[in-house]
């Protein structure tokens, strides 16, 4: 029963963050339980469960007299998100060791992968195949934590960073600049990662500020 129950309070995590990144549920929004358990098909007891471990990543807020709402960031907030996210990356990146041939054909297969997901417009797949791109980036750094404080910024953030790939031909672009990414790896180039990879993280801050702008006040 136990084991069960795991099961489906992951399950409902995934939905629940599956209608935040999809803007669904739209930051700023109080959700309640009872909505959400008949929505979803399952009792409150994992909704709630499920509303704790999404707030501790960063997706939801508490509040008193409210309960629980999606994270709503603002301007100068999500300006201090990218501005870590940059500081950190950066380290990260001038201390990975070169990736072998294994290494940098995973990172050709997930780039391929997220061509699939493009063309059948699967947009949290693609989502998720970014994550494990760029993850699997980071761990060729030997500063696991500073990996672990990257993750939990790119969460924090995440609801409206995904707006980047709300249109194929941003999600192509994303692509492209993956590539960008392998090809300097694989060259040895640190002065063209850092470049390629400062790019590829201002690009996806622009997705960012439109859904900013467009956001419900």
């Amino acid at each position: 029963m136990a084991l069960r129950t795991r099961l489906g309070t992951a399950a409902i995590i995934a939905q629940l963050r599956k209608l935040i990144l999809l803007g669904e549920l739209v930051p700023g929004e109080a959700l309640r339980q009872e909505e959400l358990s008949q929505r979803l098909g399952v009792s409150r007891v994992p909704i709630r469960e499920a509303f704790l471990v999404l707030a501790n990543q960063g997706l939801l807020v508490h509040r008193p007299n409210q309960g629980f709402v999606v994270a709503k960031r603002t301007a100068f907030e999500l300006n201090q998100l990218h501005t870590l996210h940059t500081l950190l990356e950066t380290e990260l990146n001038s201390s990975i060791h070169w990736p072998g041939a294994s290494a940098l054909e995973h990172l050709r297969s997930l780039n391929a992968e997220m061509e699939v997901k493009d063309d059948d417009g699967d947009v949290i797949g693609f989502i998720d195949l970014n994550h494990e791109f760029h993850r699997s980036v980071w761990s060729l750094s030997p500063h696991n934590l500073v990996i672990t404080e990257v993750e939990r910024i790119w969460t924090l953030s995440d609801a409206y960073f995904v707006s980047n790939y709300g249109s194929s031909e941003r999600r192509r672009h994303a692509v492209e600049q993956h590539a960008q990414i392998i090809d300097a790896l694989a060259a040895k180039d640190m002065s063209l990662f850092q470049k390629v990879s400062a790019e590829h993280r201002d690009d996806t801050r622009g997705g960012a500020d439109d859904a900013l702008a467009h956001a419900r006040p």
